[in-house]
């Protein structure tokens, strides 16, 4: 008999916070050029210190936050090694996979949820593993991300003038048609799928396997009894990840301000801040779980965002699209960094309000009902 565990109220207000994290990074590439921030969007001291704090505080730390919570979550459907919910679990990789190429192809090119679906096949095959297998799996998997990042970056500051071949696509969604930024976006995406999968692929799975460990001994479903952890954490998150994600994001702008966004600096600070975002991440969990452990109803008010944050990511997308690319409002490439990220945190806002509504009458957002007819899962009662 499988026993019904009530639902943690911790891992919701996670993604309820990640899910402001990911747009704020995500709203560059959206509004301002598919290589993110440019020379012109930095322009003066507000949008020269937006971009700092985005990539300081942002960049490469939500993602990971959102992949802990994948494995955390992805250990309930596959706590008892069952072959329905095994049959569960890969119906809904196969609906990640389709919803990711989906949200790259109309709205976001630099979709996560196809390297989520491909990775959560492997975490399936060590799903059964120990823990002193899967820490292993841990160390291998940062490992090759370290390895791959420096490889990655080390290219790029090797030919620092070469185009990123994004020039289409910045064309197509600064004037173009609908179909024709489809058209450029799948056309873009096989290129920008490959280098934020190597980029970002290794340390997400990582970041899977610690979540897999998490939630064997449910770390999230009572914060108050692991405050020495949370304390702990969130040291090392602000005391050594902040100061070194700090030295980072200043070699990254000062690439940008220079006009060349890879260079050997910018290469070197984009490597820097993606292989230590994992500690600020560490940081950001213990502190708003020492938070929540003190005062139980903090940021209560994000949990329905996060019970249905697939609605709200691909949301937070199609909203900024419709602002910024040419078929919509056509803003795309004419705003700077202040106003692009200000505008992607309203439409986090706005999104988080209509969760918060639609939630107060369903028991599913609407793409997770979606997930959940294909997965073959029932809907509650």
């Amino acid at each position: 008999m499988t026993t019904t565990l009530p639902r943690e109220a911790l891992p919701d207000r996670l993604r309820g916070i990640a899910l402001l994290g990911i747009v704020v990074v995500n709203a560059a590439f959206i509004g301002i050029s598919a290589d993110g921030f440019t020379q012109d969007s930095v322009d003066g001291a507000a949008n020269l210190v937006t971009a700092l704090l985005v990539i300081a505080l942002a960049e490469g730390k939500f993602y990971l936050l959102f992949s802990f919570l994948f494995g955390y979550s992805a250990a309930f459907i596959l706590r008892d090694n069952s072959k329905p919910n095994r049959r569960r679990y890969l119906r809904r990789l196969f609906a990640l996979l389709l919803f990711g190429l989906a949200h790259a192809i109309f709205f976001f090119v630099g979709d996560i949820l196809i390297t989520y679906s491909i990775l959560g096949l492997l975490l399936l095959g060590i799903s059964r593993s120990s823990d002193r297998v899967l820490r292993r799996w841990t160390i291998a998997a940062i490992s090759v991300s370290v390895l791959l990042i420096l490889a990655v970056t080390s290219l790029a500051a090797a030919f620092p003038e070469e185009s990123s071949g994004l020039g289409e696509l910045n064309s197509a969604l600064a004037t173009g048609s609908f179909d024709e930024a489809t058209l450029a976006r799948l056309e873009a995406l096989p290129v920008v799928f490959l280098v934020l999968f190597f980029i970002q692929g290794p340390m997400a799975f990582a970041a899977f396997t610690l979540g897999l460990r998490a939630s064997r001994i449910r770390l999230l479903a009572n914060p108050e009894t692991n405050t020495k952890l949370w304390r702990r954490l969130a040291l090392w998150g602000w005391g050594i990840g902040l100061p070194l994600q700090a030295v980072a994001a200043g070699l990254q702008v000062s690439a940008i301000t220079s006009g060349i966004q890879l260079s050997p600096t910018g290469a070197a600070g984009l490597a820097l801040g993606f292989i230590t975002a994992p500690i600020l991440t560490a940081g950001y969990i213990g502190s708003l779980a020492l938070l929540i452990a003190r005062k139980p109803n903090f940021l209560s008010v994000m949990a329905p965002a996060g019970r249905m944050s697939l609605t709200v990511y691909i949301g937070e997308s199609a909203l900024l699209t419709l602002i910024f690319a040419g078929y919509g409002l056509g803003y795309f490439g004419q705003w700077g960094a202040l106003p692009v990220v200000l505008t992607s945190i309203a439409s986090w806002a706005v999104l988080s309000i209509f969760a918060w509504l639609w939630m107060k009458r369903f028991t599913q957002g609407p793409l997770e009902r979606v997930l959940a007819l294909i997965t073959g899962k029932k809907q509650p009662a």
